[in-house]
């Protein structure tokens, strides 16, 4: 096969000698009709495993350096790599050969767009607007348009609000294909509603697909929604479907009160479908409208984005989230199965314990590391330095850090031990090793690498940004200044954007002072590639000031629209001052829906949720508040403050109006935003119990609360009172569980709760198994102290890693009794005893298992050995306290030192590093649990779909919690 022979020796030969140049272009000529008679249209796209990608990628790289000069023809027989190809060499592509419509060079980017990934079409795109040859957007021809169209989306807003009516019309239907961002839609979608000022029909028909970027009150105009089979509300109820439309915004709102307003009784199962997008905002009473036949009809278009601990529990197939006590999977099965197993996020502490059992039962090889992928990340560091005796140790490292899972702090220090034990690598070593392995380099030593390994790695994260954000900091600034380095000329006083692009992620982790020589001007083109970028405190606030210079945006006051809809989410990072200067004729309430849009899809997205530093909810949230405070606040003094609709608080967000604001909202209001409502984190507890009075006037006065108005409260529920929470009825395992997760009650509550749901479902406290207990979560501390000792202490063992996710509101000596449950033999045995996977399973709880066997003369200091200390990842050895420190020895302390900074920092004669750690409080000295702002296993999942604001680890992972474990 051709993707077999490309490995022959004799191509590598040639690109690696000067002489083969010719036979080389002959080669690759080849490749292209080959494949044509073949029919496959790049049978280099069929999948390959992740070693054989990354070979794939350095193959593409090489062929092109070797022709410097592309003619368009060499183009085109090169196309076929265009999805392996890295940042760096895209833009060494002459920009000329993008710019003629007429086939081959463009008709080939567009032949293999379809494979090509957003890193790579966005480069494309830059490339495009580098070309001085194209000259202004007015002067693209239509035809030109329709060549470049999978890359519109990359362009920048600038460019589509440049572009003629004549220019977009020509395009026609082609802008149906592309999934623009809602400003850029917009834009497209006035343009073609202007250039057909005739019938309201004709214009509904020209859009078609892009009537979902208007807002609600350009709908209004355009085409009212009356009919849910109208060409519009069809369009509407397809974005709604596949995530264009947002779930929560005004347009969903008022597409929800018009399939209320539908007769039910004659739509069809069909049509019932179409509708799933809305449906989570339809309301409990319409569901309850729906006939038996139209809800088995509705159900399997529902996925279910967010998984109670007890729903996750009762589906085993859902390997990565099965308890240690629960993973009978042996060595064989594993070996086995390979392809199933080899990409599945299993968390740390099951990649440890499964390698464990492999280990025992097989001789480990390379092939066996490679056959396991992702648990190969279990690999302890006594494994390491039996395979570092080997021959082969160097193909072992290789084969290890090209599994899809990230490699584990403890085990990355091993990895740097052994290395610091032999020869130095030479530079074709180090590049041989990969990218993940340069990237795992200390610190001290990044700045040492040389050029090709810098380059390496520049275009692996920009292929993959999120392999940044499980780096220490410290780290992620190193590999950005080295990269600096390497790109910037050393006479150059600015950074100009072609440096910019070629930094990719690593932009954002630039300091403060290298961020404030960024050529103004470049940002304006790469505004909306920002948006998506993690970005560093002090990168933040210095891209802040840069935004408001006279070279790019200019003072906020004199802002137009544009300037906002450019800026996105990225206006969250000015001074609160500044964003009050905004005028509010820019700052109307479509506006401030799009803002705060952008900046919910970025925190709840994978990349931000893992990159959000602690305290930048706050930060954001002041900013928000200046942003809103017109639209919520009476301006004149002693004013009534107004009284928010649906459709208002939908543009921007509840915690925004007061208390007495909600209070005030008319009912049917409160019911279309209650949803929204219920899951804001943010809200006071003032304002919890307002919404609650609202909510308890809706269901009516029929005690006690049904299950389906307590999944309707979520966070609401915290504020009833101890005699209605026992009047609930608890025996509804799906009402338990939402209340379970909640954090935020009461002892009291806790106890009334907990009581009744043991009364009501007939089971002991003895007989609480692990469904139960991981239903309960956070109401186990409902149990007293001599309840507690009574749990089951296997099944409590297996209900671990949910409740020792959850930051438990129990008492000290609670704590205590649950950490005792844990060492008992028919749980996970003396502490003594743990390897490293116990340690992260439970997860808050192993504070409470070092305090446990102070009796035995150790009182004062704790019994956790250092080799176990130095198995913590950086976040949870920050989060040792001074006090705590000071009860170590000093093996303990040099063990916490050395897991906070993987060993790349110099520490003094107690082990105490220079750099800053983040203390847990005094008063919760031994069990402060945190929520994982690096978890790199499995996505974190929300805890109930009316709680999706409350995201737990449930796979711990490196670079775990930066406050899970004070256990000292």
């Amino acid at each position: 096969e051709l993707s077999c022979s490309l490995w022959q020796p004799v191509l590598w030969d040639l690109i690696q000698r000067e002489e083969g140049a010719p036979a080389l272009e002959v080669l690759v000529q080849v490749l292209t009709p080959l494949s044509r008679a073949w029919g496959l249209p790049n049978p280099l796209l069929r999948q390959v495993p992740m070693s054989d990608g990354q070979a794939l990628q350095s193959l593409a790289s090489r062929l092109m350096g070797r022709f410097p000069q592309l003619t368009p023809q060499l183009f085109v027989d090169l196309s076929q790599f265009m999805p392996f190809m890295a940042v760096s060499d895209i833009m060494r592509v002459p920009p000329a050969l993008l710019a003629n419509e007429s086939p081959p060079a463009p008709a080939a980017l567009r032949h293999h767009s379809a494979h090509m990934k957003l890193v790579q079409k966005s480069a494309f795109a830059k490339l495009l607007l580098q070309a001085q040859l194209l000259g202004d957007v007015p002067t693209w021809r239509p035809g030109f348009l329709r060549t470049i169209q999978p890359l519109l989306p990359h362009l920048p807003l600038r460019c589509f609000v440049q572009l003629m009516p004549q220019q977009i019309q020509g395009l026609a239907d082609g802008w149906q294909e592309v999934r623009l961002g809602l400003a850029q839609g917009r834009h497209v979608a006035h343009s073609l509603i202007n250039v057909s000022r005739g019938a309201g029909d004709e214009q509904v028909h020209r859009l078609g697909a892009l009537a979902c970027y208007l807002s609600p009150e350009e709908l209004q105009v355009l085409a009212p929604l009356r009919d849910p089979l109208g060409p519009v509300e069809q369009s509407l109820l397809a974005c709604a479907a596949n995530g264009v439309l947002s779930q929560h915004g005004r347009v969903a709102y008022a597409l929800a009160d018009l399939l209320r307003s539908t007769g039910l009784a004659a739509v069809g199962p069909q049509e019932l479908r179409a509708w799933r997008g809305i449906v989570p905002e339809l309301g409990v009473r319409f569901l309850q409208r729906l006939s038996a036949t139209q809800v088995r009809a509705l159900l399997p278009e529902l996925q279910a984005a967010h998984l109670t601990p007890a729903q996750l529990l009762s589906s085993y197939c859902l390997l990565p989230f099965v308890p240690l006590k629960l993973l009978h999977l042996d060595a064989a099965t594993l070996l086995g199965q390979s392809g199933r197993f080899w990409e599945l996020p299993w968390s740390q502490q099951q990649a440890q314990f499964l390698w464990r059992k492999v280990e025992a039962g097989t001789n480990v090889s390379q092939e066996t590391i490679r056959a396991l992928g992702t648990l190969a990340a279990g690999m302890g560091c006594a494994s390491l330095q039996q395979f570092s005796r080997r021959a082969d140790f160097l193909g072992v490292l290789r084969v290890l850090y090209a599994c899809p899972s990230s490699l584990p702090g403890s085990l990355r220090r091993c990895v740097w031990e052994e290395i610091r034990s032999r020869p130095g690598l030479s530079g074709e070593e180090l590049v041989w090793l990969g990218p993940k392995f340069l990237m795992d380099l200390p610190a001290k030593l990044v700045d040492k690498l040389p050029n090709d390994s810098v380059k390496l790695i520049l275009d692996y994260v920009s292929s993959h940004p999120q392999s940044l954000l499980v780096l220490p900091p410290h780290r992620r600034a190193a590999l950005a200044h080295r990269a600096l380095r390497l790109l910037r000329a050393p006479a150059e006083t600015e950074i100009p954007g072609e440096v910019l692009d070629l930094l990719g992620p690593l932009l954002g982790f630039l300091g403060q002072e290298a961020a404030a020589h960024i050529q103004p001007e470049s940002l304006l083109l790469r505004l909306e590639e920002l948006q998506g970028a993690c970005l560093a405190e002090g990168f933040a606030e210095e891209l802040g000031r840069l935004l408001l210079t006279e070279r790019v945006l200019g003072p906020p006051q004199c802002w137009s629209l544009l300037d906002v809809q450019q800026l996105g989410r990225l206006v969250f990072l000015l001074p609160v001052e500044s964003i009050r200067l905004i005028p509010r004729e820019v700052r109307s309430s479509d506006t401030l829906e799009q803002l705060l849009q952008s900046q919910r899809e970025w925190e709840q997205s994978e990349p931000g949720r893992l990159c959000q530093p602690p305290g930048a909810q706050g930060r954001v949230r002041s900013r928000k508040e200046a942003l809103v405070a017109w639209l919520v606040r009476s301006s004149p003094v002693g004013a009534q403050d107004p009284v928010p609709s649906c459709a208002d608080m939908r543009a921007t967000y509840p915690a925004a109006w007061s208390a007495a604001q909600i209070t005030s909202m008319a009912p049917s209001h409160f019911e279309g935003c209650l949803g929204l409502i219920s899951q804001d984190p943010a809200l006071s507890p003032e304002q919890l119990r307002a919404a609650l009075g609202k909510a308890k006037q809706l269901f009516g006065t029929a005690q006690p609360l049904q299950p389906v108005h307590v999944l309707q409260l979520g966070l609401l529920a915290t504020q009833l009172s101890e005699q209605e929470l026992q009047e609930l009825e608890l025996s509804n395992w799906g009402a338990l569980s939402v209340l379970g997760v909640l954090e935020g009650w009461t002892a009291r509550q806790m106890r009334a709760m907990v009581s009744s749901f043991l009364r009501q479902s007939g089971v002991s406290v003895q007989g609480l198994a692990l469904l139960e207990l991981a239903a309960l979560g956070h109401l186990l501390c409902g149990l007293h102290v001599d309840e507690m000792r009574m749990l089951n202490s296997r099944e409590f063992s297996q209900a671990a890693p949910f409740v020792g996710s959850l930051r438990l509101g129990c008492s000290e000596r609670q704590l205590e009794t649950l950490a005792e449950l844990l060492t008992s033999r028919l749980a996970f045995g003396p502490v003594s005893s743990w390897g490293p996977e116990i340690f992260t399973e439970i997860g808050t709880l192993a504070g409470e298992g070092g305090r446990v066997e102070r009796g035995s003369g150790t009182l004062g200091k704790v019994v956790f050995s250092p080799a176990q200390l130095l198995g913590f990842t950086s976040a949870q050895a920050s989060a040792v306290t001074p006090q705590q420190r000071a009860l170590l020895s000093a093996e303990q302390s040099q063990a916490v030192a050395s897991a906070q900074h993987e060993g790349e920092v110099a520490q003094d004669g107690r082990g105490e590093s220079s750099a800053p750690c983040t203390p847990c409080p005094q008063q919760l000295l031994l069990h402060v649990p945190g929520r994982a702002p690096h978890a790199t296993a499995a996505p974190p999942l929300a805890s109930s779909p009316v709680t999706a604001g409350h995201h737990l680890p449930w796979g711990w992972a490196a670079g775990h919690t930066g406050s899970a474990l004070c256990i000292l």
